[in-house]
C-alpha cells in the first residue's frame, strides 16, 4: 500500500505535527485541498496538524491519497446544495475566488461529488488553487481516494481490497537479485506483446512486454508489486508501466548509477517514457553487462547488452537482497538522435526525417530538426516494426530506417552494399523522390522584393541545376539532400559524371564530403590546355547574368566590379529555375530520361518512362525561357551570344 495510511484516532485533531520544507503547504501536509484539521478527518488518516501562515491549522496526511478522501467527504458533508461560486468563497476562508473554470452560479449536487469523473475535476480545480501549482496526486491516486471517500473511512478501503496472494520465494528463502536473473533466463526465446499479465502465476510463459516482464520476476521473486499503475491491485490485474516504473523508483526504490547496476545481479536499468502514456525500456541486468528483457515484438524475450544504448538510471528493490560489485564501466552509445539530445547532425536528422516520410510515417516539415513530430513518427515507426518504442533513433532504429548516423563518404564508383557487387544506378521510387520536393519547397525563401536580393534558394541551386541539364552531368542526391537540409551553397563538384556515378544499394544515406570549389574559368597561366567544352563558357556567364554574382569558385577579389542587378528577381527567371529544377530531379531519379539522349551517349541505358524528345523539351523549355527573362528579350540574347563566341574564339587561342 505504499504510504496510505489507515484511519486515526480523533485526538490527532489536537496533535501539533509542523512540517518544514519549501513545498506548498497542500504538498507538505498531503492534504489537496489544505482543510482544517477534525475529528471527522481522523477517519481518512489524519495524523496533525501543522500552522501556516497566517497562523491557520492545516490537517496533516501519511498519503495525498488520504488528503484527496478526507476533502472528498468535506465537500459531500458540507458544501452540497450551495452554488458553486458560493462553496469556492466559504472553502477559500472568504477570499472570493470560487472554483477557476466553473460557472459560479452552478449548484453542487451530491451527484456531482459521487460521480468520480466530476468530483475529481472540481478537486483538482479547488486544489489548484489553494496550491497554486497543481497538485501531487497521480491519475491512479485520485481514483483511490474517490473509492476511500465512497468506502467512508481508510479502513473500509483497506478492508474491501482483495487479498493479494504471495508467490513462492526461491529455494533459498531469501528474494535476491540472482534470483531475478535465474527466473528471467527461463523465459529467453517467449513473445513480446504489449500487454497486461497475471503477475501472480508462475507458470506464465508469455507473452510479455518489457513492464510487465520485470514487475512479474519481482512479483515471483519477493511477492510484491512494483512498478506498477496500482500496486494495491490486485496482482492479475495490476498494469505494469515504464511510467510506474519511475514513479514507484522515485518514491519507494533505491535509485543506482547505470553502472552499478550493471555490475549488479538482477540489478535494474530503466529508460524514461519519452513523454505522458508513452512507452520506455526496462531490463534486469546479469551482473556482467549483459541484460534479460522482453525488447520488442521482433525481438521477443533475450540476452542482449547494456552497452552502446541509453538509459536514465539504475534501481534495486527494497526488499530484494544483492551481491555486491564493483561498478562496471559502461560504454556510451553511439549518439543517440532524440528531442534535445546534443550534437545531432541537421543533414543526418533530415535524412531521419526523409527515410520516415518515405516509409509513411508523416515526420511533418523536414527541415533538419529533431522535434515532437519527427519523435512521433519515430514511436509510430518503432511499434509498426516491433522495435523498442522509445522514439529516439539509435543504431537499430536507423538500420531498420536505412540511414547512416555516421559521417560516412561514399566515393564515386564505389558500390555500397551488405554482400556482393552492385552495378547500375540506384533505383529511386517516387517515394524517395517526394519527401526531396518537400525539402526543395520547405527550404525556398519568398521572393525577395528588392531587386539586388534574389531567391535565396533558388540561387544555391542554381549551378548545380543549370550544369546536370546542359551537360548532362547526373546530380549527386546525398550532397543536393545536404544543400536542402542545410541552406550551405552547393559547387559544380557536387555534380557527378554519369559513368562515375556512385552505385547505391540502399536508399541515400550518406553524408557527403565537404565540397570545395573548383574554378571553372579561367584557365591558369602555363596550365595545360583542355579540351574546350562550351557549356562550361556559357555557364558562368549565365550565372552571373541570373544572380548578378560571379560563378562559385571564379571571384577576383583583387579587382572587384560593380555587379550586375541580378535576373533571378524577375517572377519569369524563377519559375522557369523552378521548373527546370523540378526537370532535373525527376531525369536524377530515372522519372525522365536525359536530355538529347546523354544517357545512351555515356552507355546508360536511356529511361524507359519518357521518350528521349519530351524529355529535351522538357529541360529546354524552361532553359530558354528564363533566358530570355534574364537578358531582357531577343537584342540582348545576340549580346550574349557575341561574347560567347568571342569567349570560345579566345579559349581556342589559347590551346
Amino acid at each position: 500500500m505504499g504510504q496510505i495510511g489507515r484511519s486515526t484516532d480523533p485526538s490527532t485533531a489536537d496533535n501539533r505535527d509542523d512540517v518544514a520544507g519549501s513545498e506548498v503547504a497542500s504538498f507538505r501536509y498531503n492534504n489537496p485541498g489544505a482543510q482544517y484539521p477534525s475529528a471527522r478527518a481522523a477517519r481518512f488518516g489524519q495524523i496533525g496538524y501543522g500552522i501556516i501562515g497566517g497562523g491557520h491549522k492545516i490537517a496533516r496526511f501519511p498519503s495525498p491519497v488520504n488528503g484527496a478522501a478526507s476533502n472528498f467527504d468535506l465537500l459531500s458533508r458540507s458544501y452540497v446544495g450551495m452554488r458553486i461560486g458560493e462553496a469556492g468563497t466559504k472553502w477559500t476562508g472568504a477570499h472570493g475566488f470560487g472554483v477557476p473554470g466553473y460557472d459560479p452560479n452552478t449548484i453542487l449536487t451530491k451527484e456531482i461529488v459521487d460521480d468520480p469523473v466530476q468530483a475529481i475535476a472540481l478537486l483538482k480545480a479547488i486544489a489548484g488553487r489553494e496550491s497554486g501549482k497543481g497538485n501531487n496526486l497521480t491519475e491512479e491516486q485520485w481514483r483511490q481516494a474517490h473509492r476511500m471517500y465512497k468506502a467512508g473511512s481508510a479502513d473500509a478501503f483497506f478492508d474491501g481490497l482483495p487479498a493479494v496472494a504471495v508467490a513462492q520465494p526461491p529455494a533459498s528463502g531469501a528474494p535476491s537479485g540472482a534470483g531475478l536473473v535465474q527466473r528471467a533466463r527461463a523465459h529467453i526465446g517467449e513473445q513480446y506483446v504489449n500487454t497486461q499479465i497475471p503477475k501472480d502465476d508462475p507458470h506464465w510463459h508469455g507473452p510479455w512486454d518489457c513492464a510487465e516482464f520485470v514487475s512479474w520476476l519481482v512479483y515471483q521473486e519477493a511477492g510484491m508489486l512494483y512498478g506498477c499503475v496500482d500496486n494495491t491491485a490486485p496482482p492479475a490485474k495490476a498494469d505494469a508501466y515504464t511510467g510506474a516504473w519511475k514513479a514507484d523508483l522515485e518514491r519507494l526504490g533505491k535509485r543506482v548509477s547505470v553502472e552499478e547496476a550493471t555490475a549488479t545481479a538482477g540489478g535494474i536499468v530503466l529508460r524514461y517514457p519519452p513523454g505522458p502514456g508513452k512507452m520506455g525500456h526496462i531490463a534486469v541486468c546479469d551482473g556482467a553487462g549483459g541484460t534479460i528483457e522482453a525488447k520488442g515484438r521482433r525481438y521477443g524475450v533475450v540476452a542482449d547488452t547494456v552497452h552502446g544504448r541509453g538509459w536514465h538510471t539504475g534501481i534495486l528493490i527494497p526488499g530484494i537482497s544483492y551481491d555486491a560489485a564493483a561498478p562496471i564501466k559502461v560504454v556510451s552509445p553511439a549518439i543517440i538522435y532524440d528531442v534535445d539530445a546534443p550534437n545531432m547532425d541537421m543533414a543526418v536528422v533530415a535524412r531521419i526525417q526523409a527515410a520516415l516520410a518515405a516509409k509513411g510515417f508523416d515526420p511533418g516539415l523536414i527541415d533538419g530538426e529533431f522535434g515532437l513530430n519527427t519523435q512521433a513518427a519515430v514511436l509510430r515507426f518503432q511499434e509498426a516494426e516491433g522495435m523498442v518504442v522509445d522514439g529516439a533513433v539509435g543504431p537499430e532504429t536507423a538500420a531498420a530506417l536505412g540511414v547512416s548516423l555516421g559521417a560516412e563518404v561514399v566515393k564515386p564508383g564505389v558500390a555500397v552494399a551488405e554482400t556482393g557487387t552492385v552495378a547500375g544506378p540506384p533505383a529511386l521510387d517516387m517515394q524517395q523522390l517526394l519527401p526531396l520536393i518537400l525539402m526543395l519547397l520547405s527550404k525556398e525563401k519568398p521572393m525577395a522584393a528588392d531587386p539586388a536580393k534574389p531567391g535565396q534558394g533558388l540561387e544555391l541551386l542554381l549551378p548545380l541545376i543549370l550544369q546536370s541539364a546542359l551537360t548532362g552531368k547526373q546530380l549527386d542526391i546525398t550532397q543536393l539532400l545536404t544543400v536542402l537540409a542545410t541552406g550551405k551553397p552547393l559547387t559544380t563538384s557536387a555534380v557527378t559524371p554519369i559513368a562515375n556515378a556512385p552505385v547505391l544499394a540502399q536508399p541515400v544515406n550518406t553524408v557527403p564530403a565537404p565540397v570545395v570549389s573548383q574554378p571553372i574559368l579561367p584557365l591558369q597561366p602555363g596550365a595545360a590546355a583542355a579540351p574546350v567544352d562550351p557549356i562550361m563558357v556559357l555557364l558562368p556567364m549565365l550565372y552571373e547574368r541570373l544572380t548578378g554574382k560571379p560563378f562559385p569558385g571564379t571571384e577576383k577579389p583583387d579587382a572587384p566590379a560593380e555587379p550586375l542587378a541580378p535576373a533571378m528577381s524577375r517572377p519569369s527567371v524563377q519559375l522557369s529555375t523552378g521548373a527546370l529544377g523540378i526537370v532535373t530531379l525527376l531525369q536524377s531519379m530515372g522519372v525522365l530520361s536525359l536530355p538529347f539522349n546523354l544517357g545512351a551517349i555515356a552507355g546508360q541505358a536511356p529511361a524507359t518512362t519518357a521518350p528521349v524528345s519530351g524529355s529535351t523539351l522538357a529541360t529546354l523549355i524552361p532553359i530558354i525561357t528564363g533566358v530570355i527573362g534574364a537578358t531582357g528579350g531577343f537584342g540582348a540574347l545576340g549580346g550574349i551570344a557575341s561574347k560567347v563566341l568571342g569567349g570560345l574564339l579566345g579559349a581556342f587561342g589559347k590551346k
